[in-house]
């Protein structure tokens, strides 16, 4: 069995798909390194940096409801929002697919389908918080411009459209007149639900982390910090949407190569396709496909590798859960060295995601200074299925945070999970900022 380990371990090599290839430190400091030059406006910044012109000031306004969109992923979900002194209320919630996620769209027709769905509730509302888990310009006036969709949704003529302007505009054609927009990121959306929700705790600072179909992480940067802000800003603070899918700073593997040039984006977001549950199962599957081609698996499990079409990140899981069970996986292997090469794979990519990831957290730390104390962490408002339905993952960041944002950088951080993060924040979003 050790002799198929050092096999297995030597194909990653090979292949750049070795963990270790991922200095964590190194990583930390060339994410921290990008957030300054994104935060000074440097046209070689790698991540966005995007102001959100959001703040967490004030009070949130009670039991006045609010239409909230979180245009996700995978799902676009909708429905309405109360904030009460017995917590958050949803109603009348409606989840259906991505506009664009199934086959390609216009511009025209995802405002056309988007403005349908908000038509009914505009009744009870005329505040709509649009949660968008995509690259978008946020204005002063709080609607986003967009910049750039990925996660395989394709929406033809989309740049640089106004999402608020235009949805409203489509509102008022169908008869709801002056209905306004908030707009803002996922990441921004789970860090509010946090605050939203985890008022009776004490932190020092916030951090939303997005990991599922996607990535990206925000904060809470310093005024003194906004180089790029032109517009006037009298807060303390500003909560920074980092894009960070986009970083640029750890080693490609040739299968991270592969799956970038096959893509819809050739040559953007190749953190996001080095980490993302979108991409994950895509790069096991490359892995696989090219340990049946060099011969590593024994010659059962290398011709089903070589007629499979492709893998998700959920097939590929459900093996670690189970390598002896009723899946895909598992019935293709033949013996006990099939199982731990096919296992030591998958795990090695998981390994390197939460290098990655935990990289990604440390570089936000370092920045604000926050963690500090032992008695007052630092929390991560997570959200993605990735994150938490993972057999693997979670643990391994764990481990990796302890390791090393700890005990290497002295730093402390929990991780809270809130229910309906992303609809509670862009309502309380849309109630602090209006």
């Amino acid at each position: 069995m050790a002799d198929i380990v050092g096999k297995t371990e030597a194909f990653l090599r090979k292949y750049g798909l070795d963990p270790a290839l991922v200095d964590v430190d190194a990583c930390t400091r060339a994410f921290q390194a990008d957030m300054e030059k994104g935060l000074r406006g440097d046209p070689d910044a790698w991540m966005m940096m995007l102001p959100t012109y959001l703040s967490l000031d004030g009070d949130i306004p009670k039991d006045t409801p609010t239409i909230v969109i979180d245009a996700g992923g995978t799902n676009f979900r909708i429905g309405l929002v109360t904030i009460t002194d017995q917590g958050p209320v949803v109603e009348d919630l409606r989840v259906f697919p991505m506009p664009g996620s199934q086959a390609p769209i216009t511009w025209e027709t995802f405002v056309d389908e988007v403005s349908d769905a908000v038509l009914p509730l505009t009744g009870r509302s005329r505040r709509v918080g649009l949660c968008f888990s995509y690259a978008a310009e946020i204005l002063p006036n709080r609607d986003g411009k967009v910049l750039n969709i990925s996660k395989q949704v394709q929406i033809s003529g989309s740049k640089d459209k106004e999402l608020g302007r235009d949805i409203s505009a489509a509102l008022a054609a169908k008869g709801a007149e002056g209905v306004t927009f908030v707009v803002l990121n996922d990441t921004v959306a789970a860090l509010l639900g946090g605050v939203a929700a985890l008022r009776e705790e004490r932190f020092d600072g916030y951090i939303g982390l997005i990991y599922g179909t996607g990535v990206n992480t925000c904060y809470v940067e310093k005024r003194e910090h906004l180089g790029k802000v032109t517009t006037p800003w009298d807060q303390d603070t500003m909560l920074i949407n980092m894009e960070s899918a986009r970083f640029d700073g750890a080693p490609l593997s040739a299968f991270d190569k592969a799956l970038d040039e096959n893509s819809v984006d050739p040559g953007l977001c190749h953190y996001e396709k080095m980490v993302s549950g979108r991409y994950q199962g895509e790069l096991v599957w490359r892995a696989l496909r090219q340990g049946a081609a060099d011969g590593l698996f024994s010659a059962k499990l290398n011709a089903f590798l070589t007629g499979l079409e492709g893998l998700t990140m959920v097939q590929a899981d459900t093996f670690t859960t189970r390598p002896y069970g009723d899946n895909l996986l598992a019935a293709a292997c033949d013996g006990e060295e099939d199982r731990e090469a096919v296992y030591t794979i998958i795990d090695r990519i998981v390994e390197r995601s939460a290098r990655l990831v935990c990289a990604n957290l440390a570089g936000i730390l370092l920045q604000t200074g926050a963690g500090q104390h032992i008695h007052r962490p630092a929390c991560v408002v997570a959200e993605g299925s990735t994150f938490y339905k993972g057999h693997l993952f979670r643990g391994k960041l764990e481990r990796l945070c302890g390791s090393y944002i700890t005990g290497t950088l002295g730093r402390h951080m929990v991780f809270r999970q809130i229910e309906d993060a992303n609809l509670v924040g862009t309502a309380a979003a849309t109630l602090l900022n209006p």
